[in-house]
Protein backbone atom coordinates (compact mmCIF):
# COMPACT_ATOMS: atom_id res chain seq x y z
CA UNK A 1 0.00 0.00 0.00
CA UNK A 2 1.40 3.13 -1.11
CA UNK A 3 1.89 5.46 2.00
CA UNK A 4 1.16 9.09 2.18
CA UNK A 5 2.20 12.26 4.56
CA UNK A 6 -0.32 13.79 7.04
CA UNK A 7 0.57 17.31 8.16
CA UNK A 8 -1.76 19.00 10.75
CA UNK A 9 -1.64 22.19 13.56
CA UNK A 10 -1.55 21.19 17.11
CA UNK A 11 -0.04 23.40 20.12
CA UNK A 12 3.03 23.13 20.16
CA UNK A 13 3.15 22.78 24.06
CA UNK A 14 0.83 19.86 24.38
CA UNK A 15 2.99 18.47 21.36
CA UNK A 16 5.78 18.88 23.45
CA UNK A 17 4.33 17.07 26.66
CA UNK A 18 3.09 14.36 24.44
CA UNK A 19 6.59 13.65 23.34
CA UNK A 20 8.29 13.36 26.73
CA UNK A 21 5.25 11.62 28.03
CA UNK A 22 5.28 8.85 25.20
CA UNK A 23 9.74 8.89 25.43
CA UNK A 24 9.63 7.79 29.04
CA UNK A 25 6.98 4.51 28.62
CA UNK A 26 9.38 4.03 25.47
CA UNK A 27 6.53 4.08 23.12
CA UNK A 28 6.64 6.09 19.30
CA UNK A 29 4.65 8.91 18.56
CA UNK A 30 4.08 7.72 15.14
CA UNK A 31 3.41 4.87 15.96
CA UNK A 32 0.79 6.26 18.20
CA UNK A 33 -1.08 8.29 15.73
CA UNK A 34 -0.91 5.13 12.83
CA UNK A 35 -3.17 3.46 15.58
CA UNK A 36 -5.18 6.28 15.55
CA UNK A 37 -5.69 6.95 12.60
CA UNK A 38 -6.18 2.84 12.11
CA UNK A 39 -8.79 3.60 14.69
CA UNK A 40 -10.30 5.89 12.78
CA UNK A 41 -10.78 3.73 10.22
CA UNK A 42 -12.06 0.86 11.14
CA UNK A 43 -14.76 2.97 13.18
CA UNK A 44 -16.03 5.24 10.10
CA UNK A 45 -15.05 3.43 6.70
CA UNK A 46 -17.89 0.56 6.22
CA UNK A 47 -16.37 -2.99 6.27
CA UNK A 48 -17.41 -3.68 2.58
CA UNK A 49 -14.87 -0.67 1.54
CA UNK A 50 -11.70 -1.86 4.13
CA UNK A 51 -12.62 -5.63 2.64
CA UNK A 52 -12.00 -4.05 -0.98
CA UNK A 53 -9.25 -2.22 -0.47
CA UNK A 54 -7.46 -5.39 1.96
CA UNK A 55 -8.33 -8.08 -1.28
CA UNK A 56 -7.06 -4.93 -3.59
CA UNK A 57 -3.60 -4.31 -1.82
CA UNK A 58 -3.07 -8.73 -1.76
CA UNK A 59 -3.31 -9.12 -5.21
CA UNK A 60 -1.52 -5.81 -6.14
CA UNK A 61 2.23 -6.21 -6.07
CA UNK A 62 4.03 -3.69 -4.19
CA UNK A 63 6.78 -3.32 -6.87
CA UNK A 64 6.61 -4.73 -10.30
CA UNK A 65 8.96 -7.44 -10.58
CA UNK A 66 11.94 -7.22 -12.66
CA UNK A 67 13.17 -9.22 -15.58
CA UNK A 68 17.26 -10.24 -14.98
CA UNK A 69 19.50 -8.51 -17.76
CA UNK A 70 20.02 -10.47 -20.67
CA UNK A 71 16.67 -12.76 -20.27
CA UNK A 72 15.12 -13.58 -23.33
CA UNK A 73 18.69 -13.44 -24.98
CA UNK A 74 20.51 -16.91 -26.32
CA UNK A 75 23.84 -16.97 -25.40
CA UNK A 76 26.92 -18.37 -28.06
CA UNK A 77 29.55 -19.73 -27.40
CA UNK A 78 32.18 -18.98 -30.06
Amino acid sequence: MKKTNITITYDEEKLNAIRVHLELKKLDLDTELTGVLNTLFNKHVPPSVRNYIELRDAVTPSSPAKKPSGAGKEQRNA
